[in-house]
């Protein structure tokens, strides 16, 4: 028996005859091509194959010398600047009719050390991915899984390009580009629209890995592909509008028109008690109010004749409404129900709970930063028109919303998503499939928190239902967080397609680990080193999980929000118009 740095030896100055063999053979003849083209070649009384299928003589050879059901080891020389074994990369190992496809995830040198003077040793771990056969053309295909294992010795090199490319193309299905392979930039990385689309999908990365320019990106692709598609985007950061130029409708504080009668009860006492817990009294006065004055309401549209609100009598049992009925109603009348009752003899309800609400949603009509609740003169039942112009039916051209948030103020920013996810859920629901749209939540922690006392309720159940029913009515999500960690799970768990970023805390990268499995678990440990715009992308849309680097789309600068700090001259400000804007007013 040879002792390890024998054998090492041994294997070293083996291998190079093998290289020089093949070099001077490969200088006399051309490689042959097609399947069953590896050669053997006798060394010092052992055989060695060689696969011939690629004219690349200078290719790396190693050999399998430990196996288990998960990983391999491989032992192979390295020279100083070779990257054939880095880890991340793909190899193949040779096995009868079949080449075994691994990715590098551990390499080190036999002895711990490195030798300037001498061919080194490296042991290079991979994990097993799956298997690649010829068809009876030639063609490879991959399949993911291993049917049978090599046996020790078993040769191991880089991976060909045809090989590569089998592995991350469709077969069978339609796959759109949406950037290239980290590993070889020649293969573009593919995904499928309709799996990303239908199933849901999240990006999830640090702030300033690319994360919007990225999402973008694959939004464009999804609406070139299926031009039917509607898309509503939540933008907290004013961000999205430079890379939807001709697309997009802006919605912002300014021209979002969104009536308080559209709310449900829960949307609107969120409002009207500023996103605190209130009174049970205080709770149930709002809701009683509403009922009436709504039933007010549709009481006059059939019967103008006064009666008093308080006394009047049920309608029609068919015609009953509640709080959440979406049937217009006006504050006035919710006022005076309120003045009606506080005239009362027999109180069903504290004063000091109903001057305190009269209080606030006065205070709330009269404020010009809720205009866009308050703000009509005239109550009028325009809900279509609503309808039309926030979710694009028709399109005319312009297929995608963008919500700009942050002009809003914190209170209502919960409840506005509440009612918008419901509408996109409902209006799928209604379309009988005829309307397909996608949700996309930048920031989706702020909504669907794992945890329940961080989040609203309702915005979390209506953004949850989605996700949970969705794609049965034509209704999808797309997530993006840079805290993973503190995303519902089960939402998380219903996005069939994941594109991970760089992540740095621990906590996100353990979240994308349980959701990737095994069959990227290696690729997973790279989360923290990958650069701008790149990738671990796996899932349904996905062929094989891969490490990509997404096509850059740059945005038309003109558009770009936020503005960087310092690049306006602070002297230039107008201050009149700058505190018009504090008050949510229009400068003189």
């Amino acid at each position: 028996m040879h002792s390890l740095r024998t054998d090492s030896q041994f294997f070293r100055d083996a291998l190079e005859r093998v290289h020089r063999a093949d070099e001077a053979q490969a200088s006399r003849s051309p490689s042959p091509a097609g399947p069953g083209c590896e050669t053997e070649q006798i060394v010092d009384g052992k055989s060695f194959l060689f696969d011939r299928r690629e004219a690349e003589p200078t290719r790396v050879i190693g050999r399998l010398v430990a196996l288990n059901g998960t990983q391999g080891v491989i032992s192979c020389p390295l020279k100083m600047d070779e990257e054939e074994w880095s880890v991340g990369h793909l190899i193949t190992i040779v096995h009868r009719n079949s080449r075994l496809v691994g990715t590098v995830c551990d390499v080190s040198t036999n002895d711990g050390r490195w030798s300037e003077n001498e061919a080194n040793v490296a042991r290079v771990t991979v994990e097993l991915n799956g298997e690649i056969i010829d068809d009876p053309d030639g063609a490879p295909f991959f399949h993911r899984g291993v049917r049978s294992f090599p046996s020790l010795g078993a040769p191991a090199h880089r991976i060909r390009a045809d090989d590569l490319r089998a592995i991350y193309t469709f077969r069978g299905r339609q796959g759109v580009e949406i950037g290239k392979l980290s590993q070889n930039e020649d293969i573009p990385a593919e995904i499928d629209v309709a799996e990303l689309i239908r199933r849901h999908f999240a990006l999830l990365g640090s702030t300033g890995v690319g994360k919007t320019t990225s999402v973008s990106l694959l939004l464009k692709k999804s609406l070139a592909t299926r031009p039917k598609l509607r898309i509503i985007i939540f933008d907290p950061h004013n961000e999205y509008a430079a890379h939807f130029p001709g697309l997009a409708q802006i919605i912002d504080s300014e021209s979002l028109e969104l009536p308080f009668w559209m709310f449900k009860f829960d949307e609107l006492a969120d409002v009207v008690f500023s996103g605190r817990q209130p009174h049970p009294d205080e709770r149930d006065a709002l809701y009683e109010v509403i009922r009436v004055a709504r039933a007010k309401y549709q009481a006059e549209l059939s019967s103008p004749a006064g009666v008093s609100a308080v006394r009047r009598q049920p309608v029609a049992e068919g015609n009953l409404v509640s709080a959440d009925t979406p049937t217009p109603y006006r504050i006035i009348d919710v006022v005076a129900v309120i003045e009606e009752w506080l005239g009362m003899l027999d109180q069903r309800f504290p004063r000091s709970d109903l001057r305190a609400l009269r209080h606030r949603l006065e205070g709330l009509n009269r404020d010009p930063r809720y205009r866009f609740m308050f703000g009509r003169l005239v109550v009028e039942d325009d809900i279509a028109k609503v309808i039309s112009k926030l979710f694009r039916i028709p399109t005319r051209g312009l297929p995608v919303t963008i919500v700009r948030l942050a002009g809003l103020p914190n209170e209502v920013t919960n409840s506005v998503v509440s009612v918008l996810a419901r509408l996109a859920f409902e209006i799928a629901f209604w379309c009988s499939g005829a309307y397909e749209i996608n949700v996309l939540c930048e920031e989706a922690h702020r909504y669907i928190s794992s945890d329940n006392r961080q989040t609203f309720g309702p915005a979390r159940l209506a953004i949850g239902r989605i996700a949970k029913e969705g794609r049965k009515y034509g209704a999808s999500l797309g997530v993006v967080t840079q805290r993973p960690s503190e995303l519902d799970p089960t939402v998380l768990s219903q996005c069939s397609t994941l594109f991970a970023m760089r992540l740095a805390n621990e906590l996100d990268k353990g979240i994308i680990r349980a959701a990737a499995g095994v069959s990227a678990s290696s690729t997973i440990a790279f989360l923290s080193s990958i650069a701008d715009r790149e990738a671990i992308a796996f899932g349904e849309a996905i062929a094989t999980p891969m490490r990509m680097k997404f096509a850059d789309v740059s945005a038309r600068a003109e558009d770009r929000r936020p503005l960087v700090s310092g690049e306006r001259d602070v002297d230039l400000i107008d201050l009149r118009k700058l505190s018009a804007q504090l008050r949510g007013e229009a400068a003189a």
